[in-house]
Formats: C-alpha cells, structure tokens, sequence
C-alpha cells in the first residue's frame, strides 16, 4: 500500500496505522431458492386447476399447479400438511352449503309470489319442476312458515 503524505507543520505528527490483515471477504450467502421449481433446466410456471363444477356456474380456480414447456406437470401443493386438502374442502362444502340454503329460499319466495299472483297450479308445477302434489305440499308447508 502506497499512502502520499502531506508536508506537516514542525512537532505535529499524525498517526499512522498499517492493516496487515487481508481484507475479509463477506461470507458468501446461499444461492436463493428458485421461486418455481425447475424441469428441463428451465424454471416451470404456476397454472390454476379449475374445479370441476356445473356448467352454468362461474369458473372456479382451486389450486395450482406446475407445468412446463414439455407438458410435464407437477401439483404445487406442499407435501406437509396432509389435511390442508381435507380443510379445503370442507370450506368449500360449507360455501356451496350456504349457497344452496340461499338458492332455496329464492326458489320457495318465488314460487310463493307467483302462486299469490294468481299463477295456474299446471303452469308454477311445470316452471318450478314439481308434481303438482309436491306443489300443494310445498305451499301449504310454505304457509305455515309464514
């Protein structure tokens, strides 16, 4: 190490210090996890699993799942919790639930409207699906609820 001094006044010294010690090199950190696993020495990309559902319901998205170029696929879903599956399901179970209950009571409001508004037993059976006996049972148990 070369160090230029300047001219100092007479009797005033400053103080020198040499570093013998080699500079200390930051340890190294571990090389990152890839964010996506890899395949073919490229890293796959994330696609969401559409879950199976009525036709005429909106497209829902459950998990995702790996896939690469070479149509290599892989679940993304982590390996340790083997219940995460089961509490997955059972929210959506109860969801559906409450979307049912819903649907009923829309379903029963509706047939209770148009048979107030003077809609013919053969045509409420045929639009609500119902035998006409499922009809009659189904309105008077809607009458009593009332």
């Amino acid at each position: 190490m070369t160090a230029v001094l300047e001219p100092q006044a007479a009797g005033h010294s400053i103080p020198v210090t040499i570093d013998t010690e080699p500079p200390v090199q930051p340890a190294e950190s571990p090389t990152p996890e890839p964010a996506a696993p890899m395949h073919c020495g490229v890293e796959m990309t994330a696609t969401p699993v559409p879950i199976a559902s009525l036709g005429w319901a909106p497209l829902e998205l459950g998990s995702s799942e790996w896939s690469c170029a070479c149509g290599y696929r892989m679940d993304s879903e982590p390996a340790g919790d083997p219940l995460e599956a089961v509490r997955l399901a059972s929210a959506r179970v109860e969801s559906i639930q409450w979307e049912l209950d819903a649907a009923q009571e829309g379903f029963a409001n509706a047939v209770r409207s148009a048979s107030r508004l003077g809609a013919s037993p053969d045509a409420l059976s045929d639009a609500a699906g119902l035998t006409e006996l499922e009809l009659r049972e189904f309105l008077a148990g809607s009458d009593r609820l009332l």
